[in-house]
């Protein structure tokens, strides 16, 4: 009776848009959290929502529009960060002043068949073929990128000074790190929602370094955290009849209170 639901399309490709955003949004977590970015992911979430508002508007492919111009707003707050603004400063100045044009833009459209509401929260069982395809794709290009690159992303990471004393192309890492995230960002904004894609950025590290003994004992956690809870939480909003994003960010809220618990209680004993 359970398995019943994998014979419907819709929960299929829930499922497999929801695994695989779960898996690129974690391995991001873990380098953003880490570096004390995790804002950004926040920040390009309420950008993207412009972007898609845009791309809506201007273009029968949405992505066409809405993955450069998200790029492009990551790059300008990266520039901001550079230019030694401070990066909860330059991602709020950026991310607050481009959501608002978007709200803005829909007010003043005629048209604009897409409620502000599905944006936000997402519909993982609205998603089709084409959208696992492109996520698919994004991800296995983010997973060959932090693979190949791991120790040089793990030193700019947790000692940016000593990568820039070897030579490390720091700049470079950091603007195609920022890219990716940007990429993947608008298209779960589109797919899963702005709120989700903001939880799957911060919630996995967050809750994964509270027990971890290792950064890569951390990212193997996220990996697991975020595919449990998001299939979980999938799985269960189909039975309650309620929205799977909104849902997924409640699991992940109470998971890290349990763990948050946990850790506080063992250091007592």
């Amino acid at each position: 009776m359970l398995l019943s639901i994998f014979l419907y399309n819709f929960m299929i490709r829930a499922f497999l848009i929801g695994a695989l955003m779960a898996l690129g949004t974690a391995l991001i977590s873990n380098y953003l959290v880490s570096s004390n970015q995790a804002l950004i992911g926040d920040g390009l979430a309420h950008i993207s929502f412009t972007g898609v508002v845009l791309g809506i508007l201007l273009s029968n492919w949405p992505l066409l529009i809405a993955i450069p111009f998200s790029i492009l707003a990551a790059l300008v707050i990266r520039l901001l960060m550079r230019l030694k603004l401070e990066g909860d400063s330059a991602i709020g100045l950026v991310a607050t002043f481009v959501m608002a044009i978007g709200f803005i833009i829909i007010s003043l459209a005629k048209g604009f068949n897409k409620s502000v509401e599905s944006m936000l929260v997402g519909s993982l069982f609205s998603t089709t073929w084409a959208d696992v395809v492109i996520i698919l794709i994004v991800v296995v290009i983010l997973i060959i990128f932090i693979l190949t690159s791991y120790r040089t992303l793990f030193s700019i990471t947790f000692d940016n000074n000593y990568a820039k004393f070897n030579q490390i192309k720091v700049a470079f890492y950091d603007y195609s790190l920022t890219i990716l995230t940007a990429v993947l960002v608008v298209i779960g904004v589109q797919t899963i929602g702005a709120l989700l894609i903001s939880a799957f950025i911060i919630f996995p590290a967050v809750s994964a370094g509270l027990v971890a003994r290792s950064f890569k004992h951390m990212i193997f956690l996220s990996l697991i955290i975020n595919l449990f809870v998001t299939l979980i939480g999938i799985f269960s909003a189909h039975y309650l009849l309620v929205p799977a994003g909104s849902l997924i960010i409640v699991f992940h809220g109470l998971l890290f209170i349990i763990l948050y618990s946990y850790k506080k209680i063992a250091r007592l004993e």
